[in-house]
């Protein structure tokens, strides 16, 4: 099994077969994660028992045995109703201030109780973490029973960041029953997270930045294969396209956690309201670009096929029609050379962009079909040049099999990670290093279109998406 540098100590991670690009960008790499992540909280939050005077207030306190905790009571919470409970859990070494100083109280999930705690294991330092042991889970459980008591909670939705996301998903599988959702941003999947037909009626999102320098994007990939494996009906993948490793809310066009979250309440929920306002979250977005058609579309079945208003049932109706013929636009747009060849009109990105964009819509699952054997031949052909390539010392030799990688594997998602064509870049720029002469010349003529294939790949994407009539 592999390392995952998202924990505190070296933990093993379930991961794509051969993958190999789970060595963590180095320790700095994660310091500089923990710095760029945990800016202040704008309203310094009241210490206050959670109850009815924390209504409307950004508050902290403590649980029973210490753990302390900043969160965030609607306006208008009716204790006989209730509302969600949404925790979110900060990433290595962090604090429980990660949470609103990057999700704004009363505006990220304003239906919600959100709470934000601090890791269940301090780290001496001031920083706490995460970790995946029973300790950890019973400690967390503790608090959310007691938020529990405090409020009544309808559901419970964890939505982690790096560290946090991969005890999120191991939470959930200690407790199946009492968590009915799961974000998991940046994460992967610990080898030790139980995974069965108890979970299966949790909605899980693993949502992950393509270019992340500290868990690289595989991670996921491999986190939902392996949900996907154990049959898990309501579980997906959601690339951030070129996205890296910091908080997602509000550093892209979109609000990405605000859309999974809405998707996860609208997989899950029995309240006709909250399965409209969910609905409304994911088809009424401003930006077209990456906007989540697949978790539309899902949602959209979901109403279209059960126990909903008819007018609900009717909008999801022209929704689902609406994704369809976006996909369609997309295949219609993807014209690639025969036989394949690197080129920079954008083919070589936009396909692997559109597959996993619009998984689960019928056009895109046909037209992946027909693709699967190439895309399974490169992705042979990467993994074993890439496990060469991690595994000499040789500067040189590294080079020569990360060229080779994509020379043979171009569609592999690995090959497209921006962290490994930098490399490859400066490699090629070392002149003390003693490259082998075809795989230097095999560089310059296929990686500088390669890159420009990716940027390109990104417009010929954003072309098709705008054409929908979502």
């Amino acid at each position: 099994m592999h390392r995952c540098a998202a924990a505190a100590r070296p933990f093993f991670c379930r991961a794509p077969p051969g993958y190999v690009g789970i060595v963590m960008r180095t320790v700095h790499l994660l310091l500089a994660a923990a710095l760029l992540a945990a800016p202040a909280l704008a309203d310094k939050p009241k210490p206050q028992e959670p109850g009815p005077k924390s209504k409307g207030r950004l508050c902290e306190w403590k649980s029973k045995d210490g753990l302390a905790y900043v969160y965030y009571v609607p306006k208008d919470y009716d204790a006989e109703r209730g509302a969600n409970l949404v925790l979110i859990l900060h990433g290595s070494n962090l604090s429980r201030h990660w949470g609103f100083a990057n999700h704004k109280a009363g505006e990220f999930r304003p239906d919600d109780l959100v709470a934000s705690p601090d890791g269940t294991t301090p780290n001496g330092q001031g920083g706490f973490n995460f970790l995946g042991e029973p300790k950890d889970a019973q400690r967390f459980r503790a608090l959310v029973e007691e938020l529990k008591q405090a409020f009544k909670v309808r559901a419970t939705f964890l939505y982690g960041h790096s560290q946090g996301s991969f005890f999120a998903l191991y939470y959930a599988g200690e407790h199946p029953a009492e968590v009915q959702g799961v974000l998991a941003h940046a994460s992967g999947v610990w080898n030790w997270t139980k995974l069965g037909p108890e979970g299966h009626g949790q909605a899980i999102v693993l949502m992950h930045g393509t270019d992340d320098p500290v868990v690289p994007f595989g991670q996921s990939v491999g986190g939902f294969d392996a949900y996907a494996e154990a049959k898990y009906p309501m579980v997906r993948l959601r690339a951030i396209e070129g996205g890296n490793h910091w908080p997602a809310e509000h550093n892209y066009k979109i609000p990405y956690p605000t859309q999974e979250l809405a998707w996860i309440e609208g997989m899950t929920t029995k309240d006709p309201a909250r399965l409209a306002a969910a609905f409304d979250t994911l088809a009424n977005a401003n930006v077209r670009e990456y906007h989540d058609y697949a978790a539309l579309y899902s949602l959209s079945k979901r109403i279209a096929e059960g126990d909903a208003p008819d007018a609900l049932k009717a909008k999801a109706r022209v929704a689902m029609e609406s994704v369809e013929a976006a996909a369609r636009a997309h295949v219609e747009a993807l014209r690639p050379p025969d036989p394949l060849r690197i080129e920079a009109e954008g083919w070589v990105r936009h396909l692997p962009m559109f597959l996993r964009a619009y998984r689960g819509v019928p056009a895109c699952d046909a037209f992946a079909e027909t693709w699967a054997p190439v895309m399974k031949q490169h992705a042979d052909a990467a993994i074993a040049h890439l496990r060469a390539m991690h595994a000499t010392k040789d500067p040189a030799e590294a080079f020569a099999e990360g060229v080779a990688a994509i020379r043979e594997g171009f569609l592999y998602h690995e090959c497209m990670d921006g962290q490994f064509l930098k490399q490859l870049g400066e490699w090629r720029k070392d002149r003390k290093l003693k490259l082998p002469k075809e795989a230097a010349r095999d560089y310059d003529e296929l990686v500088p279109p390669y890159e420009k294939a990716m940027q390109q790949g990104y417009r010929s994407f954003e072309a098709a998406d705008r054409k929908s009539k979502v």
